[in-house]
């Protein structure tokens, strides 16, 4: 008969930061010898939970999915010992680890042994060379840290780029004699544009994705094989326009963020706003593809409702049956009849709009501009003041509750001054760029709007258009047209100059 020991099993944890590391900090590597250690101490590892590619400096025990994994295991009685490395694999802020998996688990289970591979007596964290051990992994990573810091100042300080895989779509050219190294465009850079084309007209990323692997179209990472992470990533690189990311790091100094670019734009401001535009729009209506173009800018012209939609089409049924409704008035309407019509006006119409917009819009960004400016001369004031009143606190012995609520004023100032600042230059880059307002205008009927893909309709609709009202019994039309097509500008505009929560008074 065969006896199994149940108290001699054991979990195995490996973690290494990043899948470039080799040696001791493989995965491998530390398998073997955590294997080994195990036999040696009379165990069988049972299972092995493990963290590839995740940092212990930023991120704390409780929070990694292979360390929670191995806390569930334990709890749940499926091993009486855990096994590790050593001490830089468990933790890199001393603490972490010890608060939020050892003690915990010590409580619940306190018949559970730990082991690290580096010693054959049970690991203590409250031993004195342990702690060491915990203080030297802290010491470690943040050395690691300021050496990389360091190192990219001194970088960004010559207008050079940090080291790391070049971007996908440009390529570099190293520095001479004569200039600084730079990034221009490779032969990937018409993809970049495509993709932000795709996903501006509201194709989902995962429908980009798709295309991209149907096309066979060369992946960042080689082969053919996309992901929506990838298409995600690229569509949210500010190098693409041709910013320095390395200044838009909220742990780098001020100093930073001004410094000359290196890279050649691949996509135009225009395009940038557009797309960051197709996100908010996304997120608050949802993906773009849905039979009902128009849903939620349709409104019942007499009662003034927003419209609904029904889908009474049978189970197995060929032909469909959807419709718009008003909800007070309960009048409805077929969806090809709607579309049909507001199709039909919206032709008619365009041609008119796109002048008065095109006039207007750009009219409007100015206006966008000069109460950008106000606003910051205003709250230029309000900094003075506030700087003034500051230094009266020595004097009038006021409690240190008073000096918190300054800190926290300065902070709400200075945040929103940057915003100010960024929306300042975003205005700024659309109007310098000449055409830009008309360029986006005819790209949205380069061809005649019936014949474009619900999706493409349903995303021209949502940016250009304000309003639609629908007489469903007679099915006329009316469409109110927006000015100008920056809505998630004119919104954050609104934010800024509107929302004006920072109080003076103490």
């Amino acid at each position: 008969m065969i006896i199994i020991n149940f108290e001699k099993n054991a979990i195995g944890y490996c973690r290494r930061s990043s899948r470039k590391q080799k040696g001791n900090q493989s995965i491998e590597f530390q398998k073997q010898q955590i294997g080994m250690h195990a036999n040696r101490m009379g165990y069988i590892i049972v299972d092995w939970c493990i963290d590839d590619a995740v940092s212990a400096y930023r991120n704390p025990a409780s929070k990694r999915d292979g360390l929670k994994r191995l806390f569930e295991s334990i709890l749940n009685d499926k091993a009486n010992a855990v096994f590790f490395y050593d001490e830089s694999r468990i933790d890199r802020s001393i603490v972490s680890f010890v608060n939020e998996i050892y003690k915990p688990l010590m409580h619940a289970k306190p018949n559970i042994k730990f082991y690290s591979s580096s010693t054959n007596n049970e690991w203590d964290p409250y031993q004195t060379d342990i702690q060491f051990k915990l203080l030297n992994a802290s010491y470690e990573s943040l050395s690691k840290s300021q050496r990389t810091k360091d190192t990219q100042k001194s970088l960004m300080n010559h207008n050079k780029r940090p080291g790391s895989r070049t971007p996908f779509g440009l390529k570099k050219i190293p520095a001479s004699k004569n200039a600084d190294e730079k990034f221009i465009e490779d032969e990937n850079a018409p993809i970049v544009r495509l993709i932000y084309y795709l996903y501006m007209w509201g194709y989902s990323i995962e429908y980009i994705k798709k295309i991209l692997d149907k096309s066979k179209v060369p992946a960042p990472g080689g082969g053919n094989d996309w992901h929506k992470n990838t298409v995600e990533a690229i569509l949210k690189r500010p190098i693409y326009i041709g910013d320095n990311v390395w200044g838009i790091s909220s742990e780098l100094p001020n100093s930073l963020l001004r410094k000359p670019s290196v890279y050649s734009p691949i996509i135009n401001w225009e395009l940038h706003e557009l797309v960051k535009q197709a996100k908010d729009l996304e997120k608050k209506f949802g993906q773009f593809s849905t039979p009902y173009t128009f849903r939620s800018i349709t409104y019942c012209m007499k009662c003034d409702e927003v419209l609904k939609t029904r889908d009474s089409t049978p189970g197995k049924g060929k032909r469909k049956y959807r419709n718009y409704y008003c909800p007070n008035c309960k009048q409805k309407a077929d969806l090809n009849d709607v579309h049909s019509a507001i199709n039909d006006c919206f032709s008619k119409q365009w041609s008119t709009a796109l002048s008065q917009m095109e006039r207007l819009g750009l009219i409007r960004l100015k206006e966008i501009k000069k109460v950008l400016e106000k606003e910051l001369d205003s709250l230029k004031t309000k900094e003075e003041l506030l700087k003034y009143n500051e230094t009266m606190i020595p004097s009038l012995d006021l409690p240190s509750s008073i000096e918190k609520h300054y800190e926290e004023v300065k902070k709400k100032l200075n945040d929103k001054r940057k915003e100010i600042v960024s929306t300042l230059e975003q205005v700024s880059k659309l109007l310098n760029h000449e055409g830009s307002l008309r360029l986006t205008l005819h790209l949205s009927l380069s061809s005649s709007f019936e014949k474009l893909s619900d999706v493409e309709r349903r995303m021209i609709a949502l940016t250009f258009i304000e309003k639609i009202s629908i007489n469903l019994v007679q099915e006329k039309i009316n469409i109110d047209f927006r000015l100008h097509p920056f809505i998630q500008l004119e919104s954050k505009v609104g934010y800024l100059t509107e929302n004006n929560d920072v109080k003076m008074d103490a």
